[in-house]
């Protein structure tokens, strides 16, 4: 029998493209020594831009503290003129003084002192500012724990879709025997066309389930070089042997009343709530009187007038003010209304995070449960499908079994492969996601998982 032209298409472009080698694994670096995640992290440390953008907001928001403060402090400027001035007396009762004239100088100067005694919205103002600076330094811990997990979250994406690589090009290399195997034996009329068919099939189906894989690994790679500044290098593998252990302790709701305390958006959200009612407090004080004291001490020097004779005169003032507001347009009520309803918004936002940060909390404890149980079940079954490829494999030879029977547990092998791969990267991932919700992740932990790493490339 003879293949049809779509076929013998196919046949072609497989041969070619397995003799070019352009399916072969698309990371090969050189380096001899892996770059753990500990070395990772250092790198990112540095590099990262939002981490370091963090860094300079938390900064800039703790100088809220020293503008807030200087309302409250005494203000001192000093003043100084002069001045030239050139008279005529034109007309004068006093005919000793008519038409006389004179060009002098007058010297000015004076010092102002200026201080607060009582403004109610000040130093609710000074109080807001404290906690202001609270929630930079909490916005800014969440930043180093969203760049650990970031950080986390794409090295192991990486090495994920690396060992996914490594299964389907194991898989599309199978395939490939099976079809070279079956096109020999379709030319002497023992394989029927529909099995060399769908031999053909499947290679091309893991051949394109390769391509895909090597364009998302190489995506995988470019994000772990947004963290770092650099492309990474040969990164150190997740051994096989990791020890798999459920969170302690052992009730979620436990979790979840972790995450409620401790997580830092929740905190960061909570004291933004703590500031939206100071906000509200501060505007209310411009219903308040306010009571300043200012002491002035000028000097004022002349050298000569048309009148004759010089002055130099000393002037000290002391005084009190009292300002109370009476009406200013409803301009001071609308900044209440408007900062109360600002104030119901934040709440609103509390309480959506709060909900989210339990479902979270929730999802990544079960789905590290899940995980040991799923891989505990498919490590079993993948020495259950390798078997059972074996004896297919000898039926097949012998004449017992179809090809495409033994196509089916390749497949089934392969597909187990995967599983147990995406499994063992979600727990790894989950217990780190876990500590994120409760805001205890730290260095220490990516110091845990680097001893699950190994720099056996194999």
């Amino acid at each position: 029998m003879r293949l049809q032209g779509g076929d013998m298409l196919n046949h072609k472009l497989i041969r070619i493209l397995a003799s070019t080698g352009f399916c072969s694994a698309l990371i090969c670096s050189t380096q001899v020594q892996a770059e753990d995640l500990m070395a990772i992290w250092k790198v990112a440390e540095k590099n990262d831009t939002k981490y370091l953008s963090a860094y300079h907001k938390l900064r800039a928001d703790q100088e809220i503290i020293n503008l807030s403060r200087a309302d409250l402090l005494p203000t001192i400027s000093f003043q100084y003129e002069h001045k030239e001035t050139s008279q005529t007396i034109n007309e004068s009762d006093n005919a000793v003084f008519y038409g006389s004239s004179a060009d002098y100088p007058t010297d000015r100067y004076g010092l102002t002192l200026t201080q607060s005694i009582f403004d109610y919205s000040r130093w609710q103002r000074y109080d807001q500012s404290k906690i202001s600076a609270s929630r930079a330094e909490v916005e800014y811990k969440l930043s180093k724990q969203q760049l650990l997990l970031r950080l986390s979250e794409s090295y192991f994406l990486v090495l994920e879709r690396s060992d996914q690589l490594q299964a389907i090009e194991a898989e599309k290399k199978a395939m490939l025997k099976h079809f070279e195997v079956s096109e020999k034996k379709h030319k002497t009329g023992l394989v029927r066309t529909v099995d060399l068919q769908d031999a053909s099939a499947r290679y091309l189906n893991a051949l394109s389930k390769e391509i895909e894989l090597q364009s998302r690994l190489t995506d995988s790679r470019y994000a772990l070089r947004e963290s770092l500044g650099s492309m990474p290098g040969n990164l150190a593998r997740l051994r096989s042997d990791v020890k798999l252990e459920m969170p302690v302790p052992s009730d979620p709701e436990e979790w979840v009343r972790l995450a409620a305390k401790n997580n830092p958006e929740l905190q960061a959200l909570n004291l933004s709530l703590n500031e939206a009612d100071k906000e509200i407090k501060a505007l209310r004080g411009g219903h308040y009187p306010t009571l300043d004291l200012l002491l002035t001490h000028g000097n004022e020097a002349k050298e000569g007038s048309p009148f004759g004779g010089t002055s130099d005169i000393d002037t000290t003032e002391v005084t009190v003010q009292l300002n109370v507001p009476l009406y200013s347009g409803g301009k001071t009520s609308a900044k209440v209304r408007q900062a109360i309803e600002k104030r119901n918004s934040v709440l609103e936002d509390r309480n959506d995070k709060q909900r989210m940060v339990e479902r979270s909390t929730h999802d990544a404890y079960h789905r590290i449960s899940e995980a040991i149980v799923q891989i505990g079940a498919l490590e079993k079954s993948l020495q259950a499908q390798e078997s059972r490829l074996k004896s297919k494999s000898a039926g097949y030879r012998s004449g017992q079994n179809s090809l495409v029977e033994v196509l089916d547990v390749e497949q089934d092998f392969s597909d187990a492969r995967q599983a147990l791969i995406k499994a063992r990267y979600d727990y790894v991932l989950n217990v780190l996601r876990l500590k994120f919700a409760v805001g205890a992740l730290q260095e220490e932990d990516l110091s845990a998982i680097n001893n699950w790493l190994t720099n056996d490339q194999s």
